[in-house]
């Protein structure tokens, strides 16, 4: 396990040096410049929501002027530096699940490269946007899960939520999980922890202005579809009437027939994430395969429908799939690890090179990229969809015994 730890951490690092000092040694168009400014308003004394706008949940902002403080003066360096140990801690979590699931050598090291590869397959926003440590902190909520460190699991996944809110989906999964190993009212308290982790982060700005901490909230609800989401692309593609618009920060499209996809989506990704909770109820009562390949199963299908029924569809989202779009056994794991792969290249190559096409004048190549992106996320999502009998997985690889147990 060390050596598979060392060359795991050696490879994700290598990778990394090739992206940022060779293939994408160039500027980088991306958020660093937000992220930075909002670090500089903090230094300056000015407070998050109250003082100045920001799209982003409270502890991100605190990760963006934590990266400030790092000495040397180069935020976006230093901020990639930070990604960098976000995609190593998102592959060494790959590297204990998979042990845990008992997964051949070959199976591991494939998809500990394809998450090693990330910086390359899907670009230098990578480098450039902050999703990794969501991809980080989920990858080792599962582990802790796995291993029945529920306080670990639950502060994690507040963690999560509080980086970024959609990790807020996976409460239900969490919820089956805790209730399926811990009997009792531990689930209960798990819930409680969660919900106290999370608005313990946002209590002090709700207190100082409510207002403009709600309009946090109220940003994400409000905002229409974005020109990269599936709604978006179908329109697109088959030059139906909608109207394209710069609002809430990003090229959005709007009018009747825009609005009403974007509702259907919303309404889609809520049945669909009841449906996979409620095949985690039944699979886990049932005891069919692997209660753990179960957990893993209904966390992928999750976050797929996250992104894919989303309202946005930005690039980075898809390094929110890493690790478990990536575990799956047989005939549809393999087809979702490659289907991963191929919509990371496809992103690519629409954002950043053909992006202005796309939002500018819609023309054909990226918008067809595109909906090929969002097709292969379809494809995606029924290749993780969890089905009626999970793999029958050889028992777990016990955990070092570093995490606390807490019910």
């Amino acid at each position: 396990m060390k050596r598979a730890a060392a060359l795991t951490i050696a490879s994700c690092v290598a990778v990394w040096a090739v992206a940022r000092w060779v293939v994408f040694d160039f500027f980088q168009l991306g958020d660093t410049r937000v992220y930075s400014h909002a670090a500089r308003m903090m230094d300056a004394g000015a407070i998050p929501y109250r003082d100045f706008d920001v799209e982003y949940p409270p502890l991100a902002t605190e990760l963006f002027w934590l990266v400030g403080r790092v000495p040397g003066g180069d935020y976006q360096l230093a901020f990639s530096m930070a990604m960098m140990a976000c995609l190593v801690a998102t592959a060494l979590a790959a590297l204990v699940i998979a042990r845990r699931f008992g997964l051949g050598r070959a199976h591991t090291a494939v998809t500990v490269g394809v998450i090693a590869l990330t910086p390359l397959l899907l670009g230098t926003l990578v480098q450039t946007r902050y999703d990794l440590v969501l991809s980080a902190l989920l990858g080792w909520m599962v582990v802790a899960a796995l291993h029945d460190r529920f306080a670990w699991a639950w502060t994690l996944l507040a963690l999560a939520t509080a980086v970024k809110l959609v990790p807020v989906l996976l409460v239900p999964a969490l919820v089956l999980w805790h209730v399926h190993r811990r009997p009792g009212r531990g689930a209960t308290v798990g819930v409680a922890w969660f919900a106290t982790g999370v608005a313990a982060t946002f209590a002090p700005f709700f207190a100082i202005a409510p207002t403009a901490t709600w309009r946090l909230f109220a940003y994400h609800l409000d905002r229409p579809a974005e020109v990269e989401s599936l709604g978006s692309s179908i329109l697109q593609v088959t030059d139906l009437d909608y109207l394209r618009v710069q609002s809430y920060g990003s090229d959005n499209v709007t009018g009747s027939l825009a609005d009403a996809l974007a509702s259907l989506s919303t309404l889609l990704l809520v049945a669909t994430i009841t449906a996979i909770a409620l095949w985690m109820w039944r699979a886990l009562r049932r005891g069919t395969g692997d209660a753990g390949a179960v957990l893993v199963a209904t966390i992928a299908a999750t976050l797929v429908a996250s992104v894919l029924l989303g309202k946005v569809i930005s690039p980075q989202y898809l390094v929110w799939l890493l690790p478990f779009v990536l575990l799956g056994a047989g005939r549809w794991g393999r087809t979702a690890l490659v289907t991963t792969a191929v919509a990371m290249v496809l992103t690519q190559l629409v954002f950043p090179p053909l992006f202005s096409s796309l939002t500018e004048r819609g023309a054909g190549l990226p918008v067809w990229l595109l909906f090929a992106r969002n097709m292969l996320l379809v494809l995606l999502l029924i290749a993780v969809w969890p089905r009626c009998h999970p793999p029958s997985i050889r028992a777990e690889t016990p955990l070092r015994e570093a995490l606390p147990t807490i019910d």
